[in-house]
């Protein structure tokens, strides 16, 4: 075939069926001019884009294509045509001329090698005519010459063997109303597809069908994680005993879970919206400036339930003064609007027991030094063979002419070895063990004429310690004493 006897270049060549049965001499000479034509088709509209791409950036005519690759000056427009909806090359004009130049952009059909979606091209019989690179990675198939002209269906790929899709892909073909977007799961992998159906046009005007699917596993799994975490952080905002609210550098409560309501004594949620922060609790400017100097962190609120009443800042059925301890924070926003998040719990009971605590250990605490009697506490160890001395108060030290200190972490029988030890442990262990109080006979802890002589009450403390109270009776016993030499004096 003569080079300037070109096929019709609007419409290339298309693919011919297989001849009939009882092929005949008149299609096997049609045939092969056809193949010709094709091969001589694909040779002249590539050497016109390579050049183009030879004489970049410079501009050039259909004149001087024409003349330099010697192809007649129609047929060279014609593949400048096609080049150019191809996006392959673009076109200026110069006065009435037209000068050509390779593209700078992308040719639309290599755009689809730059996404990570799987993108497949099918004709009206479900034939592939084209696909991306992530196609062939994905699907694992290496030379794209098995795959053109390969009906889709029979490639044993599994989302295309689903019966849906197989459904919709047919439809869409067919013209008929179609999905144009499903999700699909594999059964082998358990990858999440999002497969979208897309009809197309090719430049011949064949109606064609393009697949383009991307997986969305990574996604899912993120939503589905954040739906959870989201789930959770409702129910933590809704289930927790502690009070949170939301609001705003100016005060103005902007949320509020339902513990609020119930520490604070509201019964419906605008009436708390409707009350500023700064207003609700005592000593406001030390919120606002903890606020404003960024010391986030805890901190103790003082709220006056019959002030807000009277100064009618917020309807509560609560009355007089409640202590809370309470955390709060700074809450980012990429909006720049500044919001707090404050959580608080009723500590009124807790701060009351700790003063009523505190105020008892001052009564015991005087008591304890100041009495004339002298008191001991001790803790049984060593299964009960000896006792740690815990505490002895300043009329046990006058008593027994010690000091504190030194005796205090000191085991009963190392520090004291002249105590009748058999009868001091048992009545020790008798009210460790029955909490029943005990009175102890007279008794020295150091064995000599001057050492006092000590009775005492022992008892066991809901510690599980136990105390000793000690009285002097060394007056009795040494009269005790004289008397009963006389007695013997006068017998004798």
């Amino acid at each position: 075939m003569a080079a300037d006897a070109a096929p019709d270049l609007h419409r290339p060549p298309q693919t011919r069926p297989p001849p009939p049965h009882g092929i005949n001499k008149a299609y096997i000479i049609n045939f092969t001019y056809y193949s010709i034509a094709m091969e001589e088709y694909q040779e002249k509209l590539i050497a016109v884009r390579e050049y183009l791409r030879e004489k970049s950036p410079q501009k050039m005519s259909i004149s001087a294509i024409s003349r330099n690759l010697e192809i007649n000056r129609g047929t060279v427009a014609k593949y400048l045509d096609i080049l150019r909806i191809n996006g392959q090359v673009t076109m200026a004009h110069y006065g009435k001329s037209k000068l050509y130049t390779i593209s700078e952009r992308i040719p639309t059909a290599s755009l689809f090698d730059y996404t990570t979606d799987i993108i497949v091209i099918m004709d009206a019989g479900a034939r592939i005519l084209m696909a991306n690179k992530s196609f062939f990675s994905k699907f694992d198939i290496l030379k794209e010459r098995e795959l053109v002209g390969t009906n889709i269906f029979k490639m044993g790929i599994d989302i295309f063997s689903d019966p849906s899709i197989q459904k919709n892909i047919n439809r869409m073909i067919r013209g008929e109303r179609f999905l144009r977007e499903m999700e699909h799961i594999d059964e082998n992998t358990n990858q999440i597809y999002s497969i979208k159906f897309i009809p197309t046009v090719s430049l011949d005007g064949n109606k064609n069908s393009m697949i383009a699917l991307r997986d969305i596993t990574d996604q899912k799994q993120t939503e589905e994680a954040l739906s959870i975490s989201d789930e959770k952080l409702r129910t933590i905002f809704k289930k927790v005993p502690s009070g949170i609210l939301f609001f705003n550098e100016s005060g103005n409560i902007t949320n509020a879970n339902g513990a609020s309501l119930r520490l604070l004594g509201v019964d419906h949620y605008q009436d708390l919206m409707q009350t500023n922060l700064f207003d609700l609790f005592c000593r406001k400017e030390r919120i606002k400036n903890a606020l404003i100097n960024g010391e986030i962190g805890e901190i103790e609120f003082i709220c006056d339930f019959d002030r807000l009443k009277r100064e009618k800042i917020m309807p509560t059925s609560k009355s007089g003064i409640a202590y809370f301890e309470a955390s709060f924070t700074h809450i980012s926003s990429e909006t720049g609007f500044q919001e707090y998040a404050i959580l608080f719990m009723d500590a009124t009971a807790e701060r009351l027991a700790k003063k009523e605590l505190k105020f008892n250990e001052a009564r015991y605490r005087s008591f304890f030094n100041d009495t004339c009697t002298g008191v001991l506490i001790y803790q049984p160890v060593d299964g009960g063979d000896d006792f740690v001395i815990k505490d002895v108060n300043q009329a046990l030290e006058i008593i027994l002419q010690v000091k504190k200190e030194e005796v205090i972490g000191k085991k009963l029988f190392v520090k004291f070895p002249d105590l009748p030890v058999r009868s001091v442990r048992q009545a020790l262990n008798r009210v460790d063990s029955t909490g029943v109080p005990e009175v102890v006979p007279p008794l020295q802890y150091i064995k000599n004429e001057t050492s006092p002589w000590l009775t005492h009450f022992i008892f066991k403390l809901p510690t599980g310690e136990i105390a000793s109270f000690m009285m002097d009776l060394s007056e009795d016993v040494r009269e005790e004493v004289t008397y009963r030499k006389m007695l013997c004096n006068e017998n004798c």
